[in-house]
């Protein structure tokens, strides 16, 4: 029959309330993730974007630099400087989206044979251990440039502060430090792994 709230007991009303509270922050916790992955997509979109246009910039001045040291007795002196400190940036960036996905190296062996709450486990230390890397890494990265733009040193062939270039490598660090939070998350706070084991079951 139909529940009567005059009827019921003190305790049947609290029970009530529970259920109430934890159904708001279940559909609280979705709206805070569902914005949380709009917001690291964008930044995966800035990053692709960013790669293709430097990959473009890298294949181009290569291709150049080639044809006229076979046209001519003659180089672009500055164009090794740029083409490897630009390497850097698109191998940190490329980085950082395999680690979105989890594609980055690791004990696969090892992985491949847990079980999903071992999964969880495995990927929780792995996270820690990276986590900590990225931050040494972005804590002497900045450091560096710091200690750069203090010197005012400037690179031999373009003449551009040496900050410029090396700066790449902690905002990588960032982006890499992101998206491994962004991979524990979906995978051992979301349902990445139900999701994953329901897909190989079928």
């Amino acid at each position: 029959g139909e529940r009567n709230p005059q009827t019921e007991g003190p305790r049947d009303v609290s029970v009530e309330r529970r259920r109430g509270g934890a159904g708001r922050s279940i559909k609280e916790g979705n709206g805070l993730m569902k914005i949380y992955k709009k917001f690291m997509n964008v930044i995966a979109a800035v990053e692709k974007v960013v790669l293709s246009v430097v990959l473009v910039i890298v294949t181009a001045i290569t291709f150049a630099n080639v044809v006229v040291r076979k046209l001519t007795s003659s180089q672009f002196a500055w164009s090794e400087e740029l083409v490897i400190n630009l390497f850097i940036l698109l191998i940190m960036l490329g980085c950082a989206l395999a680690a979105q996905e989890g594609s980055l190296i690791s004990l696969s062996l090892i992985y491949d044979r847990l079980q999903t709450g071992a999964k969880k486990v495995f990927i929780t230390i792995i996270s820690v251990f990276n986590l900590v890397f990225w931050g040494v890494l972005i804590k002497t990265g900045f450091e560096k440039v710091i200690n750069q733009m203090d010197t005012g040193k400037h690179t031999s062939s373009l003449n551009w502060p040496e900050w410029v270039f090396t700066i790449f490598l902690p905002i990588g660090a960032i982006f890499l430090a992101l998206h491994t939070i962004e991979f524990f998350v979906d995978n051992v706070i979301g349902d990445g792994l139900t999701a994953e084991g329901e897909d190989g079951n079928d």
